[in-house]
């Protein structure tokens, strides 16, 4: 291994693995497995996805700063997974893309232990943003105006902080304490997260199994928290068009139920005095209904 400075060796289904020293920048020889145009064309579609994730998010910062409406404690959770995303687009993606095409890491193992942390940092927030959003949604559907009373600025920022703590006592951990992977497969510099299998459990269960569970069950929450209230309104809709066309049926055939209910309970209410002037108002109020519902209608 040309200018690789080897110092311990592991063989494992025949291929030569080793640690890879902190003077290791480069690998001897080529190592990508693409073609110029399958690499040209990886690179390509990955970097229009760079830009459209950067713009996207920018956009999103920039409307929820510019335009009053927007400015509302209920979107600073929008704007940290904005944020996020806008993280792993800038600090993530372009060397994870170079990394890729390349086939090997070439920027040596501080700049590792910085990529990774940020994409383990970036990655983590973004899905525990979602899962806050989530729960915001929840309580903001099932108890709307308790919730919007208690939903402050300054509550929304602790939020936010909460969210980005979580990310960092994820993503640190590797950097402090454990270290990342910095290692050599037949010459070629590889870098990934620590593969401590205690870590693994940690992260996986803090950045995805969690979240993913959380917002399963509030997202569920949510569901039937809003198929109640359309069926409701959909119940007392009903009642209402039914009401409707019950009183128009009978003031169309004259005196119906309704007038007649009325009218017969009228005259004994008329010794209370002003039952019996509420009464004969409201059999005036049906007459009325009931001569305009005769009243031929004009032709165009």
């Amino acid at each position: 291994m040309d200018s690789v400075n080897v110092t311990a060796a592991v063989y494992e289904h025949n291929e030569t693995v080793v640690s890879w020293p902190k003077n290791a920048t480069t690998a001897a020889g080529p190592s990508s497995t693409y073609t110029a145009l399958e690499a040209f064309t990886i690179g390509s579609v990955l970097f229009l996805v760079i830009v459209v994730t950067i713009v996207g998010n920018v956009l999103v910062c920039i409307a929820v700063c510019l335009v009053r409406k927007l400015r509302r404690p209920c979107n600073y959770l929008l704007v940290s997974l904005a944020v996020s995303d806008l993280c792993v687009a800038l600090l993530v993606m372009p060397m994870a893309l170079l990394y890729l095409i390349l086939g090997k890491w070439p920027f040596g193992t501080f700049m590792c232990d910085l990529w990774v942390s940020f994409d383990v940092l970036s990655c983590t927030a973004s899905i525990l943003n979602l899962c806050m959003i989530s729960v915001d949604r929840y309580y903001a559907i099932t108890k709307p105006l308790e919730y919007g009373v208690k939903r402050t600025p300054r509550r929304m920022l602790i939020c936010v902080s909460l969210v980005w703590l979580g990310a960092a006592c994820i993503s640190l951990p590797p950097v402090l304490i454990l270290g990342n992977e910095h290692s050599t497969v037949d010459g070629v510099p590889h870098c990934t997260v620590c593969q401590n299998f205690g870590y693994q459990i940690y992260a996986t269960l803090g950045s995805f199994y969690i979240p993913l569970t959380v917002m399963i069950t509030v997202y569920y929450k949510i569901f039937r928290a809003a198929r109640k209230i359309v069926l409701e309104e959909r119940r007392a809709q009903s009642h209402l068009e039914n009401s409707h066309c019950y009183l128009e049926i009978s003031v169309k055939n004259g005196v119906g139920p309704v007038e007649s209910k009325i009218a017969a309970t009228a005259p004994e209410r008329g010794q209370h005095g002003h039952r019996a002037s509420s009464s004969a108002s409201t059999v005036t109020t049906v007459s009325q209904y009931s001569r305009l519902l005769r009243e031929p209608k004009p032709t165009v």
